[in-house]
């Protein structure tokens, strides 16, 4: 009876590949507990009324797991361990190294789920992040963080420096030219270029498709493309152009209202934070250009999150129903953009109206013209579970060089010995 029972339960599974996306399936049904963290708990609330217009008789519980302190990373373990009560959780980019290679995750790669037929609809950047090297694919990619330099027009022009984003990418066209004409950015102690210097160490590092850690598990902090991006980061601060607040400080946070930080270079999801929180009285003055380039390319990743099925789950047919709608479905998607700037990986959204328009907070830019090439050219991650030290370390070296304690030298020296004390 139960062999029977799993064989409908597959057939149903599958059956909803096949659905048109506007038919409401009433054959599905349950309860399902969705783990995920602030703002996105509130995203699928906002979403599910479209969900239920799809599978009117799937009930979806979210729960909102703050990330601070591996509060969620704890969380998701904890679920687990635990085989049961949790039947959908999501992965941030950060935490994939981390996740990804438990077995906890059903594997959905095989029937009745087959997402490997539509895998290849997804960015190639976040396919290379979900598949294991025994086929296996963990979780599906639900967004990613292609990377721009958001920058204040008004800035720029009182400046004297051009306010049209490709006049001003070709002016910043890499990170030589950053630092040359940014400096005319820069009113002593009172306006900055860039807020933080991580952000121009994240991008050259991404631009350079290098990995803090190579396929053999070797901490790659020799390559020469940490130090070139410290060393733009000893520049960017010796000719002040780099803020003194702490990221994601209320200071920092404030700055932007002020107009005290004239560049961001962060994914496109940044968007979301300026429009509604930190600049949303500033419509109209943003615009969005490709970053600064290193070597001819201006492709970088920030961000990104992926959503999957836990093997203790005893609905998986609702949760892939819940899963698959959430990364596909164009209403899905549309919302998750319209609300929050999170951008699709699911490439054929790319060419969607709602993707796709002059957007009057960006003075009538598409900036979809930026992020979708940018999303096209990210170069994957190499993943290894000590990313985050790596990340963490790296983040004070470069405080350390911005602030001036330390060389260039120094803080390499410091983030190699760390990474060794934890291989």
């Amino acid at each position: 009876m139960r062999k029977l029972l799993g064989g409908l339960a597959a057939l149903a599974i599958a059956s909803l590949a096949a659905l048109p996306a506007a038919a409401a399936d009433n054959s599905v049904s349950g309860t399902i507990n969705v783990l995920t963290w602030p703002n996105n708990d509130r995203t699928f609330q906002a979403l599910l009324p479209a969900f239920n217009a799809a599978y009117p008789n799937i009930k979806v519980n979210v729960q909102g797991i703050p990330q601070a302190n591996n509060a969620y990373l704890n969380a998701v373990q904890r679920a687990m361990l635990a085989g049961t009560g949790t039947d959908v959780a999501m992965i941030e980019i950060g935490m994939m190294a981390l996740l990804r290679d438990k077995p906890q995750w059903v594997d959905l790669s095989k029937p009745p789920y087959d997402a490997g037929s539509f895998i290849k609809d997804f960015a190639p950047f976040t396919v290379a992040n979900v598949t294991l090297p025994d086929g296996k694919i963990a979780v599906l990619p639900k967004h990613t963080g292609p990377g721009g330099m958001f920058y204040r027009s008004d800035i720029f022009a009182e400046a004297g420096l051009p306010t049209d984003p490709e006049k001003v990418s070709a002016l910043f066209s890499d990170w030589d030219a950053f630092i040359n004409e940014g400096k005319k950015l820069v009113v002593p102690n009172q306006r900055w270029v860039i807020g933080n210097g991580e952000e121009i160490v994240r991008a050259v590092v991404a631009e350079a498709g290098v990995s803090y850690f190579g396929a053999d598990g070797k901490f790659q902090i020799d390559n020469p493309v940490f130090r070139k991006s410290l060393e733009m980061v000893k520049k960017a601060a010796d000719a002040g152009m780099i803020s003194p607040f702490t990221a994601w400080s209320p200071e920092w946070q404030g700055a932007f209202q002020r107009g005290q930080i004239a560049t961001v270079l962060y994914g496109n999801w940044f968007g979301g934070l300026l429009k509604r929180a930190y600049a949303s009285d500033q419509g109209g003055k943003w615009r969005v250009t490709f970053a600064p380039g290193l070597d001819g390319k201006h492709a970088f990743n920030s961000g990104g999150d992926y959503i999957g099925i836990l093997e203790g789950s005893q609905n998986k047919e609702a949760a892939w129903a819940f899963v698959k709608w959430l990364v596909t479905n164009d209403e899905s998607l549309k919302q998750q953009y319209q609300n929050d700037d999170l951008y699709p990986a699911w490439t054929p959204a790319g060419k969607a109206d709602w993707l796709n328009f002059a957007d009057p907070y960006y003075g009538g830019e598409n900036v979809n013209a930026i992020f979708a090439p940018v999303q096209a050219g990210m170069t994957p991650f190499t993943l290894n579970p000590l990313d985050n030290a790596a990340y963490l370390s790296m983040g004070t070296a470069i405080n350390n060089v911005a602030r001036g304690v330390m060389s260039v030298d120094d803080a390499l020296a410091q983030v190699k010995a760390e990474i060794a004390a934890k291989q």
